[in-house]
């Protein structure tokens, strides 16, 4: 069995990253670097453009250097190729929010219900976003803003009524007050995508809804918050 060389190894671990760039982006014209900076930039990984960089230029040199009886003259550390392989794995192949979230119960509500009942689940479980459903049909996402604002109205007029059902306060949504369903196969790079300000300047969903396929009236498996970035983006560092 003959053995590959580690530059041999590094250059299918490079190229399979850029054209796994090539396609996410849809662009076969931009060089390297401009794909790299576009795509860390979309999926929230910017802590491995360092590192893309630097195989760029380890690639420009092996493409130049000479070779020997068919083999590169110079050859990456085994570290070098095990992280550029790592790091293929990651981009190519990224783990699904479902693995990598711990789990969690999502508290959801009917608009019938009182409001005191999600008044509670805040106090217990510290949740700040609530789907809520009505004969298992998804009627949108009542979250602490939510509640706050209809807090705000109810003590300027009538006074404090927790015994007011859900939908009185999720008349009082805003734009942000959105959640997006998706399916359980969704990706890490996607969620992180998904839930970063958008670069128009206009106010990302304020959840992720993972249902069996994405469907708003599915049984929901599980939701996520910005809260959860942080480990998302963890999840994607490779870096040894």
């Amino acid at each position: 069995m003959t053995e590959i060389s580690g530059a041999n190894r590094f250059m299918e671990a490079f190229n399979a990253i850029e054209n796994h760039l090539k396609t996410r982006l849809n662009d076969d014209i931009s060089p390297f670097m401009q794909l790299a900076e576009t795509y860390v930039r979309s999926y929230g990984i910017p802590q491995e453009l360092p590192a893309l960089r630097a195989f760029a230029s380890l690639r420009n040199a092996l493409v130049h250097n000479n070779y020997y009886g068919g083999k590169p003259v110079a050859e990456p550390v085994p570290a070098v190729v095990e992280r550029i392989e790592a790091l293929a794995d990651k981009i190519i192949r990224p783990p699904t929010v479902m693995h990598v979230l711990p789990h969690r119960t999502v508290a959801s509500f009917d608009p019938h219900d009182p409001v005191s009942s999600v008044l509670e689940e805040i106090r217990d479980n510290d949740y700040s976003q609530f789907p809520i459903y009505e004969d298992k049909s998804y009627r949108g996402l009542l979250t602490t803003n939510c509640i706050a604002r209809w807090l705000a109205h109810g003590l300027s007029t009538v006074g404090l009524v927790e015994t007011e059902p859900v939908h009185a306060a999720l008349e009082f949504t805003e734009a942000h007050d959105r959640a997006v369903h998706v399916p359980r196969t969704m990706s890490v790079p996607q969620a992180i995508k998904t839930l970063s300000p958008p670069a128009d300047g206009s106010l990302p969903p304020a959840a992720v809804i993972i249902t069996q396929t994405g469907k708003a009236d599915e049984r929901p498996l599980a939701i996520v918050v910005a809260n959860d970035l942080p480990i998302l983006v963890a999840s994607m560092d490779v870096a040894t």
